[in-house]
């Protein structure tokens, strides 16, 4: 339980770095086809997802894959669904790419079976690998589509400034994918308040005049281009017609306009009553004491913060060296680095507090009470006699009827309820064959990662379905061939590890 939430406060360190979105559009700059857009995320965003968790991993390529679309008429379609798929996959890699590897590592501690951080990579990266085939090979046919023709509504007005240490700097804007995209459009680049060509060098201290939608706007905020304040993004209606500015909401110093509905310079935008514009402020207190400002709501969140990229990335992988090398106990050493993902500013106290998944840490909670049950009701014995005397004993039928049994319940149940069932169940039948229980353990870790033919089986799921448009039919069909060729590749590479 400790390791699941300090890990999960270490990935939203890493995350809100913008790190990964930086690193996913410069991969999908000058894609042409869904085709070519997996070969370049699927390794790098299979290798992230190995180590830290995979559901904020998805979160983050969901908007990546609409603005795709939206730029490059590639269909989110043929991109989420495989990306969800992949980053499964690769998670049962190590000890820390998911919850149910730690949830199986917990359970088998107290038998004296050791799951260490790379015990699961002699059978998890052979099957994910395979599986990263069958989805590039058989994505551009079965999850074909058209990308939607939206009419543009450039109604908003929008001025970003680039900050001292943005990515932006020393870059076009067409280099970094953000001159013109269906939800926004650069028109103008104000450097000293002069106008510069947009297809100028970016410099700090420049200010990127866009025409865009709403939505647009919360793009550009959201993106990690522009080092923009740490501060969420607010939509405000007007109060009152005083012959004011937009601009005028400024005299208070702690907001600064981002951008207003309005086809004028922010500095010429008259405040109408019932006018929309969107600001950011460093408290919520500035916009309720404003003269000007009727209604307010939080628009979208902190914008990434940069500055920190390095100091996160450190401390994920100092967690990752010293688990492998068993510098301390697991939990400790993760709760080490979350704690200073916050002492590091990388996160505040209060970001760090809302990164815990109380449904995944009550999931997980729940399931350890389950693994026990499983135990001292005897029922584990029970399934374990079932299971033998369906294998005979033989080793390739014990492999065989393991990886079935686990990838079928884990599309019934949630991946910890399998973890926690079968783990005790895998103990006893290694204590009654004599079989590797680790190398059974991590057999069965892999096949609960095989979440592919139902949209309930798994978050990863649930998050691409709507974007996607997918529907049930289309996880089964889909998932079909990608469960089958994977439960052939999982056999396969136990029965031989098992018996060398």
């Amino acid at each position: 339980m400790i390791t699941v939430a300090a890990m999960l406060v270490i990935a939203k360190g890493v995350l809100h770095t913008g790190v990964v979105s930086r690193a996913t559009y410069r991969l999908l700059s000058g894609v042409q086809t869904s085709g070519q857009a997996l070969r370049r995320l699927i390794p790098p965003v299979g290798f992230i997802s190995a180590l830290i968790n995979t559901t904020p991993i998805v979160a983050m390529l969901i908007p990546a894959a609409k603005e795709l679309q939206q730029r490059s008429g590639i269909p989110a379609r043929g991109v989420l669904l495989p990306i969800a798929h992949a980053t499964t996959l690769a998670g049962s890699a190590t000890l820390i790419g998911t919850s149910s590897n730690l949830l199986i590592a917990a359970l088998a501690a107290p038998s004296g079976a050791e799951v260490t951080m790379f015990s699961f990579v002699p059978i998890a990266v052979p099957v994910a690998l395979v599986g990263w085939v069958v989805l590039l090979l058989t994505a551009p046919a079965m999850l074909r589509g058209r990308s939607e023709n939206a009419d543009r509504d450039l109604s908003w007005h929008a001025e970003i400034p680039v900050a001292a240490r943005a990515n932006a700097v020393g870059r076009t804007a067409a280099e970094l994918g953000i001159a013109t995209t269906i939800e926004f459009e650069l028109v103008d680049i104000r450097r000293e308040g002069k106008p510069v060509a947009t297809e100028s060098v970016l410099e700090a201290g420049d200010r990127l005049i866009y025409r865009c939608t709403e939505a647009g706007v919360r793009i550009l905020w959201g993106s990690p281009r522009f080092s923009l304040s740490p501060q969420p993004l607010y939509l405000v209606a007007i109060a009152t017609n005083e012959q004011a500015r937009v601009r005028d909401l400024e005299d208070d110093e702690n907001i600064l306009v981002v951008a207003a509905q309005t086809t004028n310079a922010l500095r010429d935008a008259p405040a109408e009553a019932g006018a929309l514009c969107l600001v950011t402020t460093e408290s919520v207190a500035a916009l309720d004491d404003h003269s000007l400002v009727g209604l307010w709501q939080q628009a979208a969140g902190k914008a990434p913060q940069t500055g920190k990229t390095w100091v996160a990335l450190l401390i994920l992988a100092g967690v990752i060296v010293a688990g492998s090398f068993g510098l301390a106990q697991v939990e400790l050493i993760a709760a080490t680095g979350a704690a200073l993902t916050v002492l590091t500013g990388v996160l505040t106290p209060r970001s760090a507090a809302r990164a815990l998944n109380w449904n995944i840490l009550a999931i997980i909670a729940g399931s350890i009470g389950l693994g026990t049950i499983v135990v001292k009701s005897g029922l584990g014995e029970y399934i374990s006699e079932a299971l033998l005397s369906l294998s005979a004993g033989k080793t390739v039928l014990v492999v065989l009827v393991l990886a079935v049994s686990t990838t079928v319940m884990t599309n019934v149940v949630t991946n910890a309820a399998a973890a926690a069932i079968l783990t005790p169940v895998v103990l006893t039948i290694a204590a009654r064959t004599g079989l590797n229980p680790v190398l059974l353990l991590t057999m069965v870790g892999t096949c609960i990662s095989f979440t592919f033919l139902n949209p309930f089986s798994h978050q990863s799921n649930l998050m691409v379905m709507r974007p996607g448009n997918y529907s049930t039919r289309t996880f089964i069909r889909y998932g079909l061939p990608l469960t089958a060729v994977c439960l052939t590749t999982v056999c396969v590479v136990s029965w031989v590890l098992l018996t060398i």
